[in-house]
């Protein structure tokens, strides 16, 4: 195996897709981890209890959904290791928190939308953090599910952007990532995250969802209806000299809800039609029983439509035998 970003040989072992002081209010501190991984197009759900997680009753060795063992050699592990612990320091743990407002520039747009600038946190590092998880989290994907989420032109261009940032001269490499356009969002007055996910789906913008942080990357020359809304927020590497969160909660849950939305309706189509090849209903009255089964459980719980698809699914898995 070669290394993803430099190509020497991937040696280092337990490497983490998405840091994970990123997305720790997602899934649990390190070695703790609860998670979740929901195949929304086979309706496969996989869980994952980390190794100190009381619930991890297993004797099975499962691995862990957000590591990877040989995909980087140890120099990439290492030095990416140390620009995720400075934005953890730096960003992650002060953000939120009053006592450290001096350490950042808010604006607020006309709009009424909230930006945040860092002012004591070299803002190429910002640019780096991010889209080396970009990287590493469609690369991991390309290789697990043969989904890879962005052309491979646009991923080529990260990884050169990636190792010449690394090992070459940092102003140049940027060049890379001169079509790109990035929009940063993050909650600034709630810690639940969103999800670690991505799809084909999405791809002008490719949206990307790592727990905390939610991005839209554009690529190629910006449309006027995107740059009317997008304006004030677009961070363009080779171009702006501060970098641009958006902190706004509203904002935020607005493009939660399109994953969110995006999920729901791919999981509950397939799983009714595996309940359509299992039981001979036809799909219409699959769909009938699922909402109406559904509608049983806490609508403001996340797993209401995994919940329903178990509960069927093991009815007529039993009637069946």
């Amino acid at each position: 195996m070669k290394c993803i970003i430099c190509s020497n040989d991937a040696n280092a072992t337990g490497s983490h897709i998405v840091p994970a002081s990123l997305i720790q209010n997602c899934v649990g501190k390190h070695y703790k981890e609860e998670s979740y991984s929901i195949d929304a197009k086979n309706v496969e759900i996989d869980v994952y209890f980390g190794r100190d997680n009381l619930k991890n009753t297993s004797t099975e060795i499962k691995e862990n959904h957000y590591k990877e063992d040989f995909i980087l050699c140890q120099d990439c592990e290492d030095n990416l290791a140390k620009i995720e612990g400075a934005f953890s320091t730096n960003f992650l743990q002060k953000f939120r928190e009053e006592k450290y407002k001096q350490n950042f520039t808010v604006k607020t747009n006309q709009h009424g939308v909230e930006i945040l600038t860092p002012l004591n946190f070299d803002n190429k590092k910002i640019y780096f953090y991010l889209y080396s998880i970009i990287y590493r989290f469609c690369m991991d994907s390309g290789k697990k599910n043969g989904e890879f989420f962005m052309e491979k032109i646009d991923l080529e261009n990260i990884r050169l952007y990636l190792n010449g940032y690394l090992y070459g001269d940092k102003l140049a490499a940027e060049e890379f990532l001169k079509d790109f356009n990035l929009v940063i969002t993050f909650d600034k007055t709630n810690t639940n995250g969103s999800f670690i996910s991505s799809a084909n789906q999405f791809n002008n913008p490719y949206l990307f969802y790592f727990c905390e942080p939610i991005l839209l990357l554009f690529k190629g020359e910006l449309s006027a209806e995107a740059k009317n809304i997008f304006g004030d927020y677009i961070n363009n590497i080779t171009i702006d000299q501060e970098i641009k969160i958006v902190t706004n909660s509203e904002f935020y849950d607005s493009y939660r809800s399109i994953m969110a939305n995006y999920l729901a309706e791919t999981f509950i189509s397939n799983a009714i039609i595996n309940l359509s090849e299992l039981n001979s209903k036809s799909y219409e009255e699959n769909l009938l029983e699922f909402n109406t089964e559904m509608k049983k459980f806490d609508k403001n719980d996340s797993e209401q439509a995994i919940k329903t698809y178990e509960l069927l699914y093991e009815k007529y898995n039993q009637s069946k035998s």
